[in-house]
């Protein structure tokens, strides 16, 4: 995704890692809420997650609305056994819930 192409609020948050979204990638112009376990998976995939976890998630069903509500006892509950693999998850969701909050609030005062 060409960066001077994003509005704000698409632009990486100060002390967030980034990764590159692949070409095609409009999920990432929908709000993750809406997104299906197909976007989900690319999501992760585009964000170094493992494929055996991405592969988790699709097992799973884990669509966009699901997603945002993952929890670490939800996450344990799925297998996902390692809590660092657990932690790094959670962090990348809060992440995705701060991006989500921040063009929720760019939209309301219309920038």
């Amino acid at each position: 995704m060409d960066p001077q192409g994003q509005d704000r609020a698409e632009a990486p948050l100060e002390g967030c890692a980034t990764a590159t979204v692949p070409e095609g990638a409009r999920w990432e112009q929908q709000l993750a809420g809406q997104w299906s376990v197909e976007q989900v998976g690319a999501w992760l995939a585009a964000r170094g997650g493992a494929e055996e976890l991405v592969e988790l998630l699709r097992e799973h069903q884990v669509s966009g609305r699901v997603l945002l509500r993952l929890t670490d006892r939800s996450l344990r509950r799925m297998g996902v056994v390692p809590r660092s693999r657990r932690r790094e998850l959670l962090r990348l969701l809060l992440q995705l819930r701060l991006r989500q909050e921040l063009r929720e609030l760019l939209s309301i005062v219309g920038e």
